[in-house]
């Protein structure tokens, strides 16, 4: 299930930003109900000291109490103080205003105050909460004979929290939808130039211009992306570019082998043959038969080492008697051109771990290599040793060296340099067969002209496995 990344970042930073606000008007809602319960606490406290005087010596009739006895609506909303004053069995002796002596009376907090001490609590009266504390008078220095219930309503604060929620609620869903909408916009403008790549990448077509992605390349956020796009399709690039190459090639080697095969049987059979005639038919056609086995099995062999479809099978391995014994095979060929082969074996019986099958092909091909370009008469060295924790073997041919175009193509299969050193005359897989299985040892090779002249190729197998990187 695929997810818009415009959405979820929207909707993400809008989730934030709503549990942001809800905590802040949360915190708001608490602090502002805390300060007024403390400022109406006070108020309460000073209204029940500023009573307890006219409730004990009671003042004459015409004052605050009678001008508001008939109105207790306008006193609830413009004084709220409901001050009583009651004898030591909790009968009311005053109250401020009359109808303040309804107020009911919690026997527990009354008997605490008796006993000195400042009760605060909340009590239910008719239909209203209000916020009710219990304090003794002092008379004749005597604390505690009477005691004073001074009250106030709390649906004041009631209305104030209620208009507070209402804003608080409405500054959050309003915060909340701006958010959406703005981060909305902010994601679209994040994520737009992702949409103008990919209609850009998906517009490059194989075989097509150099592939390569402008927009956004100078943007620093982008930068690396598109950086790391362009790379990947110039390497998909020079792939198609190889693969195109390879199958020309291969196009080309198989035709010069099949036209040879078509020719020699088109000859054989416009007229009678001698027995002996045919046989050199069938061996000059074995032959390319031949030529055309070995071309397919090395392609075959380079191909699933590139695909890492093939797992050499190492084994504790003597190179020198291996390379030993691919020199011993070509002498004769050695001998037709009169060239000298110079050996120097210096890994002893040390098993080196290597697939004799494969290191046997790619020494033959590398000394196939050099006798076929070394000149008559000229000189072909082979030589194996220990450096570095690593198996090293050489191979300096005595032919025209290798040019500076030819060392940056020189494993590519079927690549055709300098003509001097035209792989005409073989399959043109040899080196990148050798490059196929030294990778596939986790070995390197490489490629050089010697100081004497001539081509010289040296490989480096790990004396420990060590597994190839994929």
């Amino acid at each position: 299930m695929t997810r818009s990344l415009r959405r979820s970042l929207a909707v993400r930073f809008t989730a934030t930003m709503a549990v942001g606000l809800l905590l802040f008007a949360a915190a708001l809602g608490w602090g502002t109900n805390r300060v007024l319960s403390e400022q109406l606490d006070q108020a309460i406290a000073s209204a029940a000291f500023l009573a307890a005087e006219r409730l004990v010596h009671p003042a004459p009739q015409g004052t605050l109490d009678a001008m508001v006895a008939d109105e207790p609506s306008r006193y609830a909303r413009e004084v709220n103080r409901y001050i009583v004053l009651r004898h030591v069995d909790g009968s009311v002796a005053g109250a401020l205003p009359r109808g303040a002596a309804t107020l009911p009376l919690d026997t527990a907090a009354f008997r605490a105050a008796q006993a000195g001490r400042q009760v605060w609590l909340t009590q239910r009266w008719g239909d209203r909460a209000v916020r009710v504390t219990y304090v003794a008078v002092s008379e004749q220095g005597v604390r505690g004979e009477r005691v004073i219930q001074a009250a106030a309503s709390l649906d004041a604060i009631h209305a104030v929290q209620r208009d507070l929620f209402s804003a608080l609620a409405a500054v959050v869903l309003v915060g909340t939808a701006a958010t959406f909408l703005g981060a909305w916009s902010l994601a679209g403008s994040a994520v737009g130039p992702v949409s103008e790549i990919i209609e850009q990448a998906t517009r490059i077509e194989p075989g097509g211009p150099e592939p390569r992605i402008a927009a956004h390349a100078d943007t620093e956020e982008y930068r690396g992306l598109v950086a790391v796009l362009n790379g990947m399709l110039e390497r998909l690039d020079r792939a198609f570019q190889a693969q195109r190459r390879l199958t020309a090639d291969v196009s080309h080697e198989l035709r010069t082998p099949l036209t040879a095969l078509r020719g020699e049987m088109e000859v054989a059979l416009r007229a009678e043959r001698s027995p002996r005639e045919y046989q050199q038919v069938l061996r000059s056609a074995l032959e390319e038969i031949e030529r055309l086995t070995t071309m397919s099995e090395d392609l075959l062999l380079i191909t699933r080492a590139e695909s890492r479809l093939v797992t050499p099978d190492r084994g504790p391995t003597d190179l020198d008697r291996l390379v030993g014994d691919a020199v011993d095979r070509l002498h004769r060929r050695c001998e037709e051109k009169e060239l000298t082969v110079d050996t120097a074996f210096g890994i002893g019986h040390a098993g080196v771990p290597l697939d004799a099958t494969l290191a046997r092909r790619l020494v033959g091909h590398l000394l196939e290599n050099a006798i076929r370009y070394s000149p008559h008469g000229g000189r072909v060295g082979v030589a194996t040793g220990l450096a570095d924790g690593n198996a090293r073997l050489t191979v300096q041919d005595a032919g025209p060296g290798l040019s500076d175009q030819d060392l940056a193509h020189l494993f590519q299969p079927f690549y055709r340099g300098d003509p001097a050193r035209t792989r005409d005359t073989g399959g043109g897989l040899g080196l990148a067969l050798a490059r196929a299985v030294v990778d596939l040892h986790g070995g390197r090779i490489t490629a050089g002209n010697a100081p004497g002249g001539g081509a010289r190729f040296e490989i480096e197998f790990p004396l420990a496995p060590t597994p190839r990187e994929d």
